[in-house]
């Protein structure tokens, strides 16, 4: 009896000895040493089987420190120094090549080479800078001031406090410059300890508990008093896109066009930290902007019918209020806007567009030829009226020639007859065609030849009218020639026909 349980306790103490050698992360310790070093900051070294080892730090960043200053609630990490900076480490060199997200809850759950593997000197021990602050009842960057001290947290009191130690503070948290250091309990009152009381910093400590203090837990004040901070906020840039549910987007090297009609959205979100605050959808075409509350850190602008006064640069903003302070980030990149035809719309308005010009040429030549067949119809009485006062005045121009100081003397009785004269008066006016002009002077048609000559040109024109377009012109003297030039050089287009 006694060697069977002699015997299942040998077997019960290998079972668990084998389950810790094949599950070594469940029972690694870890914690901060060397030179310097603080609650919050020092050498990185494990326990392992028992036995306190290194890090080495290949491949360590700020993502493992996180899951370091976490595991050991110490705040946010501000720093992964390596090359020994908090001194050499002595003994083992547990853990090489570790590659944490900086979401995992502790340093064994991270990827790295079996526990002892490694090719590295303890010149290359791995470190952590963990803030060993926090701000509670607000914001990242913004809250109440609460200090990690002897495995606990604790507030700090109001008394002198101060700008200068808000800077260390908002320096630890990597949260940018210090805008104010609020006193009274502004984020609300802690519980538990105080730690810190008249603290005096000049601003340029690393730590809090590096600057001048009454020692810690030493105090002479209430949660009443806990002092706060407020740190200018680092706002990631927001991200911008740009969707069309009835698919009238398209993209194209100079933006977006969308169809006119369609509808379309701009979606604005950010990485952050901050819950609420609210995006800003920026208009350049019309300098301004809508804005919608973020949910889940992001929103919405919708634009149910795409219209021409759509056009134009669009962006985000973030901003979020913290502590009566608007902090905004950056702007987005802009997204540029062009609002088009739909396809048939613009092929029918085209098409439309020639046909009312076909018609317009259309309209324009008909005018054209009837203008020139009017033209045309009027020549021949033009030719008429020509031909009519070029007789007249051949019958006029007869009388132009006689000797006008010989019709006056004529008819004043001046003019003495000469029996030797080379011309003889005439008997009588029936008796004779022609009258005496007078010496050196031509004769010239009295009244009653010219009317005859003229009813003779006047039947000569009835048969020019009736013969055909061609005849009408074969007995045109030069000078008619010339009146007609004259007479179609005012028109052009008469011209073109004659």
């Amino acid at each position: 009896m006694k060697s069977r349980q002699q015997r299942n306790l040998c077997f019960l103490t290998l079972v668990s000895f084998l389950s810790a050698s094949s599950s070594p992360a469940g029972g690694v310790q870890i914690r901060l040493a060397g030179s310097g070093s603080t609650q919050c900051s020092g050498r990185v070294e494990v326990n392992y089987r028992g036995v306190w080892g290194t890090v080495c730090d290949d491949n360590w960043d700020v993502n493992d420190a996180k899951v370091v200053c976490r595991q050991l609630n110490c705040g946010t990490a501000l720093s992964a120094p390596q090359s020994a900076q908090f001194g050499q480490g002595t003994g083992k060199i547990w853990l090489d090549d570790v590659a944490c997200s900086g979401n995992e809850g502790s340093l064994s759950e991270c990827q790295h080479g079996e526990f002892g593997t490694h090719d590295c000197e303890h010149s290359e021990d791995a470190g952590v800078v963990c803030s060993g602050v926090r701000l509670a009842g607000s914001t990242r960057c913004s809250g109440r001031v609460e200090i990690y001290h002897n495995n606990a947290w604790g507030t700090v009191c109001d008394d002198s406090w101060d700008v200068k130690d808000a800077k260390v503070v908002c320096k630890n948290l990597n949260c940018g410059t210090a805008l104010s250091a609020p006193q009274s309990a502004l984020f609300g009152q802690g519980t538990g300890k105080i730690w810190l009381d008249e603290v005096a910093c000049s601003g340029s400590e690393g730590s809090l508990s590096a600057c001048q203090h009454r020692g810690f837990g030493t105090h002479d004040c209430k949660h009443s008093e806990d002092a706060g901070v407020v740190c200018s906020v680092r706002l990631e840039r927001p991200n911008i896109s740009l969707t069309s549910p009835d698919g009238g987007l398209v993209w194209s090297p100079g933006g977006a066009e969308i169809t006119e009609a369609y509808s379309f959205v701009f979606t604005c979100s950010i990485n952050s930290i901050y819950s609420g605050g609210r995006f800003f959808l920026i208009f350049s075409g019309s300098n301004t902007s809508d804005s919608k509350p973020a949910v889940n850190n992001s929103a919405s602008f919708e634009f149910p019918v795409a219209e021409y006064e759509h056009q134009g640069n669009y962006s985000c903003v973030y901003e979020v209020v913290l502590s009566t302070r608007i902090f905004s980030s950056t702007e987005t990149a802009q997204i540029n806007v062009v609002i088009k035809f739909p396809l048939l719309l613009l092929a029918s308005s085209v098409a439309a567009g020639i046909l009312v010009l076909l018609l317009l040429v259309l309209l324009v030549v008909c005018l054209v030829r009837r203008k020139r067949q009017q033209d045309t119809k009027h020549l021949p009485i033009i030719f008429s009226q020509v031909a009519a006062n070029h007789y007249e005045d051949d019958c006029d121009d007869d009388y132009e020639n006689v000797d006008q100081e010989y019709i006056a003397k004529k008819l004043n009785g001046s003019v003495e007859e000469d029996d030797d004269n080379d011309y003889e008066e005439p008997e009588s006016d029936e008796d004779h065609d022609y009258e005496d002009a007078g010496p050196g002077v031509n004769y010239v048609k009295s009244e009653d030849v010219c009317e005859e000559d003229n009813r003779e040109d006047e039947e000569e024109e009835e048969e020019e009218e009736s013969s055909d377009d061609e005849n009408d012109y074969e007995n045109v003297t030069p000078e008619f020639h010339e009146q007609i030039v004259d007479i179609y050089d005012k028109d052009e287009d008469i011209y073109q026909n004659f």
